[in-house]
């Protein structure tokens, strides 16, 4: 559907940095944003599939860390366990 009517909106320092940040962490653009505001649309966030999919591998780590101090494994192998875990959060954030 083709959007040619134009509208503005008004708003003090302290709403628009409100507003830009929710923006920015939510990954949305103002239009959209918007929009499904004010005819009530629900509003889906952009989703990195890569950082769930590295934040599901780090889950499944520390499942196995825990699984590993229950049942009484060596401390080296716990130690090995979280150096992997480190490496993918520094994988993660580059």
């Amino acid at each position: 559907m083709k959007k040619n009517i134009k509208k503005t909106v008004r708003l003090s320092e302290l709403e628009h940095e409100k507003l830009l940040k929710m923006l920015q962490e939510n990954n949305l653009k103002f239009s959209d944003y918007a929009r499904a505001r004010l005819l009530k649309y629900k509003i889906k966030s952009k989703i990195d599939r890569e950082q769930i999919y590295h934040l599901n591998k780090i889950g499944n780590n520390l499942n196995q860390i825990a699984k590993a101090v229950n049942s009484r494994n060596t401390k080296i192998q716990i130690l090995e366990k979280l150096v992997d875990i480190e490496r993918a959060i520094k994988d993660l954030t580059k």
